[in-house]
């Protein structure tokens, strides 16, 4: 079944007039013809057959969807630039594994660094990856993805339990389902292909951050970020409100 988010307020007994790119994707590429799709509207979801119209393509709302295909903790991914096609492929995942907000930076070790005459083209890139994401897996809300931002800005995020991966960490350091308590704020920090410097993992645990341990393997970067996101999923999607 095919989702679509809307910018529109959908209702109930009422036609949703799809945008010329949904329009384009649901007749040209998938091919729908008077099939079920899932529609979601600020956060709220719900069924309709869509079909064409003349030379629009609509769908017939029908009933509203009570699902709710979230996490039941907010969970920022706090992720440093890696290579693009790696670090696409990062979004991608972290939307399917249900995090809220993912905030690229930069570190001492990035290879990969941000221009700012790019910004706008790669900010727009990265924001149809997570879209196109969120309605593959049938999320009710799209990730939020903030500009890239410096190591420092690491130390004014407030979420309540805050971690960073540091691959020196096993044997010294819990894992994440030891130190995870059901808060409902997590924010964890995912360093480049050469991991955070000592000097970074320091100013990290200043700042609140508790060091996590992954395992006695070193992960590469975005290995370490799905696995973090995976747990994390896992730990947060059984809770009850």
């Amino acid at each position: 079944m095919q989702q679509y988010f809307c910018d529109t307020e959908l209702k109930i007994g009422s036609e949703y007039v799809f945008t010329d790119a949904q329009a384009h994707h649901a007749r040209d590429v998938v091919r729908l013809d008077h099939e079920t799709v899932r529609l979601v509207y600020n956060e709220k979801g719900f069924f309709g057959t869509c079909y064409a119209k003349g030379k629009q393509f609509v769908c017939m709302v029908e009933k509203e969807d009570p699902r709710m295909n979230e996490l039941h903790a907010d969970i920022t991914l706090c992720m440093a630039l890696i290579r693009r096609e790696k670090f696409e492929l990062v979004l991608q995942k972290a939307t399917e594994l249900g995090v809220s907000r993912i905030i690229p930076f930069e570190s001492s070790r990035c290879v990969v660094h941000a221009k700012k005459e790019k910004s706008d083209r790669l900010m727009e890139r990265w924001q149809d990856t997570v879209h196109s994401a969120a309605e593959q897996c049938k999320r009710n809300r799209i990730p939020a993805i903030m500009p890239v931002a410096s190591f420092d800005d690491l130390m004014n995020i407030s979420d309540v339990l805050k971690l960073c991966a540091y691959e020196n960490a096993y044997g010294t350091s819990k894992t994440l389902s030891e130190i995870y308590t059901q808060e409902k704020s997590v924010a964890v920090a995912i360093g480049p292909e050469g991991g955070f410097s000592e000097n970074e993992v320091e100013k990290l645990q200043d700042s609140g951050y508790q060091s996590v341990t992954f395992g006695s393997r070193i992960l590469r970067a975005e290995t370490a970020a799905f696995y973090a996101c995976s747990v994390l999923s896992e730990l947060t999607d059984g809770e009850k409100k």
